[in-house]
């Protein structure tokens, strides 16, 4: 189509799939992906390479909303494995939380150093492992080692390997039956009990899961503007896109929530105490409130995301007011869901 315009000496035409106004001369040169971009089929980088990348521009709104034409056709399967790059991301940030968090103290006398070597490699790569389970891998080096007695740090970690793999099977209840073979053949087995320090507290497991459903539907407030998106010319195709980058919102939400709670541990005199939600800008301590400044930089986040989405690929009129709207509202419905909970 664009030959055929050249020929007849025409800039400016119609997609004939959307209706969309097309710049002939702009197609050329940016209706093609990027070569980062994970929809880019022309690109010779490795497809989760190109996720990673993608994820990584999206912390610069304006320019990655820029870099994306309307007139790019949509590949579905390559954003299923974006979103498969932000759940990876998330168990990035689930694992590090798990470690900052730290195992619980062992029961009876201080082991060896050998061992507490031992036990931190069962607690660092049981979080790598299944951040979410309510068992810890330094519980069952622990266990192994008052069991069978054994001191050297590399024997107690392949020792506690198998029980640790029984106990990362997700929603695993009661207790898992640790066996230790010691001399001369004779197995003991003790149960290993699921009491693990808990990921996050409370107040901030409730900031996630309402935070995060109202940040994946606040591009669905754009809907409120018909009129604006016909003129844009803004088809279905587009919101998919759109609503598919906005699940990378989820990855700084959930940092939040673990920032938030990390902060409540260390200034709060008993953090699993912090169960109410309040959005004063003071606790009852007098501290200041994480919850509070939690919210804040969610809507923050939405609105600058949501506005750059306007301004640089909706093409929409007054793109700051649109995209602080969609964002605010969402939001607000949030935080009337979080303190009636």
């Amino acid at each position: 189509m664009a030959d055929e315009a050249d020929r007849r000496g025409e800039t400016l035409g119609a997609c004939g799939e959307c209706g969309l106004g097309i710049e002939w001369a702009r197609l050329r040169l940016e209706a093609v992906a990027k070569p980062w971009l994970v929809e880019a089929t022309a690109s010779r980088q490795h497809i989760a390479r190109r996720a990673f990348a993608t994820l990584l521009r999206t912390t610069r709104p304006f320019r990655f909303w820029e870099s994306i034409d309307l007139a790019l056709p949509l590949s579905r399967r390559r954003l299923v494995v974006f979103l498969i790059a932000v759940l990876a991301a998330l168990h990035f940030l689930a694992s590090t939380q798990r470690m900052l968090v730290g195992p619980k103290l062992p029961w009876g006398p201080p082991p060896p150093p050998s061992v507490q070597r031992a036990m931190t490699i069962g607690h660092v790569s049981f979080a790598l492992m299944m951040p979410l389970s309510e068992y810890d891998g330094s519980d069952v080096v622990d266990k192994i080692w008052r069991m069978s007695g054994e001191t050297d740090t590399i024997a107690l970690v392949v020792n506690a390997a198998p029980t640790m793999l029984k106990c990362a099977i997700p929603f695993r209840q009661g207790l898992v039956v640790a066996s230790m073979q010691v001399p001369p053949g004779i197995v003991v087995s003790d149960p290993v009990v699921p009491d693990a320090a808990t990921l996050v507290t409370p107040a901030a497991e409730k900031l996630a899961l309402v935070f995060i459903p109202a940040t994946l539907v606040a591009p669905l407030a754009l809907l409120l503007l018909p009129t604006s998106l016909r003129r844009a010319r803004v088809r279905p195709r587009h919101f998919v896109r759109l609503m598919g980058y906005t699940t990378a919102l989820v990855v700084p939400i959930v940092g939040c929530a673990y920032l938030a709670d990390q902060f409540n541990r260390v200034f709060l005199f008993n953090a699993h105490f912090y169960t109410q939600i309040h959005l004063y800008p003071f606790g009852a301590f007098g501290e200041v409130n994480s919850t509070l400044a939690f919210v804040l930089l969610a809507l923050v986040l939405n609105a600058v995301w949501l506005t750059a989405a306007a301004s640089r690929y909706l093409r929409l009129p007054n793109p700051r007011g649109v995209g602080v709207a969609c964002a605010l509202i969402p939001m607000l419905v949030a935080c009337l869901v979080l303190l009636r909970w």
